[in-house]
């Protein structure tokens, strides 16, 4: 490991026990309030070049389960610091975030609709240039997946581009395809990478076997596949009247594959992988994107890393997949009902089931029905996203701050009515169906930008401009930007203190800007660092908002006040 990336974990470190000891133990600088805002140490680059690593295997789904649900979440109660920091109302936060609360481009995560509006062209076009396979001459299948529920084929087509193509249900034509399709252009859309995912229709004899295809049969056995096993598989796969297969075709992605990452720790053989991977914001703040889009499978195996370049001239990229089990989708047919609201094994649901002998019927478990069988089961009506449950526990989601969940929430918001239209347009719905998903998909995203913009101050975008002679500073209050709050039932309290803990000015403003009037009168003190505390007064609350202060700093040389970060109240 370089040194600047152990200076930064050391530093971060050091940060993190100063916030756990003054929080606990309530500890202050003679009643000094103004605490001067010291930017922290920008993340290095994770894309450097590094020797190849060693493909690691999938873990064991029970294995993996069990570990989630018991082993970690013990480590977690017997955590006493991370359960001090939590009680004291300052949990850990992430390490990878800059001074506005941002992360970087990476190996991870690449700012996109959020940071610059992406057209419908691009929302449509999603990952990748390719509509899929060629349907026009044979598919050649390299391997097979015939065990458990969901089944497909790793074939080669006629331009030699590998694919992974994965069946629908007998009966649900395009619920698993359109799921990985529509959650492929929002997943990428808000930043992460996805294989190029897309719907194709094909006639089943451009099928070929070819030779020593590797699969698992029936009986556990893993051997090669002979023209009777793949009749038999084909079994399993619906034709429509047409003489047509639906499927959801999945591009190779680029690079050599090593294995699925895991939600926590690093991986030991890339020297870029320095920040345990719960304790990074982007994958925190996944745990936002996988609310909105149902995604309850949120597991290790649902991923991959892969080395981009040259052996020792590259780097590796982590990538989120199999997005089938979104949406309300799964494996047999529509989501069960208690998904998102149970894990699979459920200790404490189980306890309030036993200690309430089953009389209590939650709202979720009463009978419901499927709107739409390429839909499944997917709705707005009962989602709480604070009490949101995957089928196992994820530790980068249990790290999940609201700073984190704010983040990730930020990026749910920055899709338009039209963005999310357009990317339900790409998946294989009918007219009426997809005028439903995309209905869902509004609801579910207000629901969530309600939720965490009332937890955490959403004034956002700071800059400093020049307003005719006047410098201003300007913000965007986000839950009014988006349509969740409205603007002339919004006032903007705000106060300026000095770095010597000097009251300059307050008030309360109606629009989003505010004048540095009072603060360049005082330009001649020269390297002086300002605070500006801002809270929110709604029509529709009793309360101010939690605060959201903002740093800027001035010098006798400066003709504009510089921004140095913000600090977000929890």
């Amino acid at each position: 490991m370089s040194i600047n990336k152990k200076l930064f974990i050391y530093n971060y470190s050091s940060v993190a026990f100063v916030l756990i000891f003054t929080s606990i133990f309530g500890i202050t600088l003679s009643g000094y309030s103004f605490e001067p805002f010291v930017a922290p140490e920008l993340v290095p680059d994770d894309r450097t070049p590094v020797p190849l690593p060693e493909f690691r295997s999938a873990e064991n789904d029970l294995a993996d389960s069990f570990d989630k649900q018991f082993i970690v979440q013990g480590d977690q109660m017997l955590d006493f610091p991370r359960t001090l920091t939590k009680i004291s109302g300052r949990p850990r936060q992430a390490l990878n975030a800059d001074a506005f609360g941002e992360v970087r481009n990476s190996s991870w995560f690449t700012n996109r609709n959020a940071f610059t509006h992406m057209t419908l062209a691009e929302i449509a076009q999603g990952p990748g240039i390719y509509s899929g396979p060629d349907t026009s001459a044979a598919w050649q299948i390299v391997r097979a997946k015939a065990e458990g529920v969901t089944i497909g084929f790793h074939i080669i087509d006629s331009r030699g581009d590998k694919y992974v193509i994965k069946f629908d249900p007998i009966g649900y034509a395009g619920l698993n395809s359109g799921a990985e399709v529509v959650c492929t252009k929002l997943y990428y859309a808000a930043g992460f990478n996805v294989p190029e995912n897309t719907t194709v229709y094909f006639r089943p004899e451009i099928l070929v076997l070819g030779e020593k295809v590797k699969f698992t049969d029936k009986k556990g056995r893993k051997r090669y596949m002979n023209q009777q096993d793949f009749e038999e598989i084909m079994l399993r796969v619906e034709i429509s009247p047409n003489g047509l297969i639906q499927a959801a075709a999945s591009k190779y992605i680029e690079g050599k594959l090593l294995g699925p990452f895991h939600f926590d720790g690093v991986r030991e053989d890339d020297p870029n992988d320095f920040i345990p991977h719960e304790h990074r914001r982007e994958v925190r703040g996944l745990k936002i994107i996988g609310i909105w889009l149902n995604n309850i499978d949120a597991k290790s195996n649902n991923s991959m890393d892969t080395y981009i370049g040259e052996d020792g001239e590259g780097f590796v990229r982590h990538y989120m997949m199999d997005f089938g089990s979104n949406l309300g989708s799964g494996s047999k047919g529509p989501q069960p009902q208690y998904r998102g609201h149970e894990n699979e094994f459920d200790p404490h649901e189980a306890l309030f089931k036993i200690g309430t002998l089953g009389l209590w019927i939650r709202s979720w478990e009463k009978p419901d029905s499927v709107h739409f069988p390429t839909v499944g089961r997917f709705s707005a009506d009962l989602l709480e996203p604070d009490k949101f449950k995957f089928i196992i526990p994820n530790t980068a989601y249990d790290n999940c701050t609201d700073l984190d969940a704010y983040w990730g929430t930020k990026l749910v918001m920055s899709f338009t009515e039209d963005q999310i239209e357009t990317a339900v347009a790409a998946g294989p719905y009918s007219a009426e169906a997809g005028k439903y998903l995309t209905k869902v998909l509004i609801e579910r995203r207000d629901v969530i930008g309600k939720h965490w913009f009332g937890r955490v101050n959403p004034l956002d975008n700071f800059e400093i401009s020049k307003n005719q002679d006047a410098t201003v500073l300007n913000f965007t209050d986000l839950a009014v930007s988006t349509g969740l709050e409205d603007k002339s039932g919004s006032k903007y309290h705000y106060e300026i203190r000095s770095i010597d803990n000097q009251k300059i000015e307050s008030g309360v403003l109606e629009n989003n800007n505010l004048s540095l009037a009072s603060i360049m009168k005082l330009k001649e003190r020269g390297g002086v660092q300002y605070e500006i505390t801002f809270r929110i007064k709604r029509e529709s609350q009793k309360k101010l908002s939690k605060w959201v202060k903002v740093y800027l700093e001035l010098d006798k040389s400066s003709t504009m006040p510089v921004l140095v970060g913000l600090k977000r109240q929890e």
